[in-house]
């Protein structure tokens, strides 16, 4: 039986201060509107739910637009890594999870659903494109407490990846591979 989109569960990486881009990527303009807002427009309904990992002082905002995501202010001098772990250790439920970040740009629903058929039995499911691992990832929750005893000044989900049993899923587009950095 083919899983749904509806049987799993989005975490967006929104919390950084975006240094290299001049500010943080989550209100810089995609499609017309805040990058944070386009994403979520973009899957919220799609999936069983949303979390998204922002700065403490955005929660009123964040909340006020978008009542039915789930916010998680972390700290955004933080690595990346502790920001997911803190959307694992939060996660409304113990679905597969879609994890990308705030700067990448706005997925197909091709792109999910390739990745969710490829999943089964596996710890996870990346794109990719000439070669190179993309986003978004799709972890197995049978990875995720291990993924919460990474060390996050030292880990990488990527490299964590390495050693799993990951299936590759090719893509068409560059996309999964580009993030808005300039």
């Amino acid at each position: 039986m083919r899983r749904s989109l509806r049987e799993t569960q989005v975490f967006l990486l929104a919390a950084g201060r975006g240094a290299r881009a001049g500010g943080p990527k989550a209100w810089r303009e995609l499609d017309g509107k805040p990058a944070l807002w386009a994403h979520l427009a973009n899957i919220i309904g799609a999936v069983a739910s949303v979390s998204v990992s922002i700065q403490g002082e955005w929660s009123p905002r964040c909340k006020e637009h978008a009542p039915a995501a789930y916010w998680v202010a972390t700290d955004p001098d933080q690595p990346m890594l502790a920001s997911l772990q803190a959307l694992l250790a939060y996660r409304p439920s113990d679905a597969p999870a879609f994890v990308y970040h705030v700067d990448m740009p706005l997925f197909e629903r091709r792109v999910y659903r390739g990745l969710l058929d490829a999943l089964k039995g596996r710890d996870a499911a990346v794109p990719v494109f000439e070669g190179r691992r993309g986003h978004p990832v799709l972890l197995s929750p049978g990875i995720f407490t291990d993924i919460l005893a990474l060390n996050p000044e030292t880990g990488r989900l990527d490299e964590f990846l390495r050693d799993r049993n990951v299936a590759q899923v090719a893509v068409d587009g560059r996309a999964v591979l580009e993030n808005r950095n300039a």
